[in-house]
């Protein structure tokens, strides 16, 4: 019987420490309350996501005009990548047409040179009188 006469006298003592704690916690943050007579405005926190806002927005417009500069840049490189390309393969082009049998054997008769009427071919397989002294000299100055 003990237990169940202090039970009321525990259960006040359990609401003035929850009153108490949360009073003491609360104290941590200062009370804000508007003087008596004025109304408090929400215009500094209205300010404050306006200001926000343009200065999101003005982000945005500066990122935009970076990437269409960008943008332009990039359309003017592979043009004049298309052009270089282009002047490339014309070289080339003219590189095949002066490389040709024809045009070099034209070229070479505008400088006098006079083609050959019968190859002679050499035939190194057979010593020849040439050789034979050369490979005896070597073999008598070591």
């Amino acid at each position: 019987m003990a237990l169940s006469a202090l039970a009321p006298a525990i259960e006040r003592s359990r609401k003035t420490v929850a009153r108490k704690s949360s009073q003491v916690v609360l104290r941590l943050v200062p009370e804000l309350r508007p003087v008596p007579g004025q109304q408090a405005s929400d215009r500094v926190f209205y300010g404050l996501i306006a200001a926000i806002l343009a200065a999101g927005l003005l982000g945005l417009l500066g990122i935009n005009i970076l990437l269409g500069n960008d943008a332009v840049r990039i359309r003017e490189l592979k043009l004049e990548a298309i052009a270089i390309n282009e002047q490339r393969e014309e070289a080339l082009r003219e590189v095949a047409v002066l490389s040709t049998s024809e045009s070099l054997a034209e070229k070479a008769v505008k400088l006098g040179m006079v083609p050959s009427g019968t190859p002679y071919f050499l035939d190194i397989s057979t010593p020849t009188e040439i050789a034979q002294t050369a490979s005896s000299e070597k073999a008598a100055n070591p």
